[in-house]
């Protein structure tokens, strides 16, 4: 071989070793930044993950704050509820007081209270009525009267009976008792029985 071909042999592989170690470089640079990615990728993913993690905790203790606060509110809702419907009460009972103590038609309770209509002005004193029938009831209740117009009733019989034998007293104490509660007992009034019992 002569000495110029060796040199261009020489040259040429010296142009090959250049190339691939060129190649060799990009190559590992790009491997670089490939893995460069990935563990970007994977600070990224670990991010988003822990974020999510921290937003559902959060989430957690907030609605558990916001739990003890509702309860307060709650109470606080039920408490005043309360109070004005008492006042609500109170105002019934006034317009009550306006219409029967104070002798104002419902049409004068709806002027003198500034309500928006007669109507309104018959329910608040309905409301008013209703308020104080318990105390109404217990003072003087109906049963009381009904019980005792029943035994009346239920001795009626053997007083008319001893009426009739000619003694008549007994009608008569029972017709007494009678007038003394007010109460319509049903009987044959005392003269009649008696005349029944000569008649016989």
């Amino acid at each position: 071989m002569t000495e110029s071909g060796t040199s261009k042999a020489r040259r040429r592989s010296s142009r090959v070793s250049q190339q691939l170690e060129r190649a060799r470089q990009r190559n590992a640079e790009q491997l670089a930044e490939q893995r460069a990615r990935e563990q970007r990728v994977e600070a990224a993913l670990r991010q988003y993950v822990e974020a999510g993690e921290t937003i559902a905790a959060e989430h957690a203790r907030c609605e558990e704050k916001v739990a003890v606060y509702q309860r307060k509110i709650d109470k606080l809702r039920a408490d005043s509820q309360e109070k004005v419907a008492d006042q609500h009460t109170r105002q019934a009972q006034a317009a009550l007081s306006l219409h029967e103590g104070g002798g104002r038609t419902v049409e004068q309770v709806a002027e003198l209270l500034e309500l928006d209509s007669e109507k309104q002005a018959r329910r608040l004193i309905a409301t008013g009525r209703e308020a104080v029938a318990p105390t109404t009831d217990t003072e003087s209740s109906p049963g009381d009267s009904q019980r005792e117009g029943s035994r009346l009733r239920q001795e009626a019989p053997s007083a008319n009976a001893t009426s009739a034998d000619g003694s008549g007293e007994q009608a008569e104490s029972v017709g007494d008792v009678g007038q003394q509660h007010g109460v319509q007992t049903g009987l044959v009034p005392v003269s009649t029985a008696h005349d029944d019992g000569q008649g016989t």
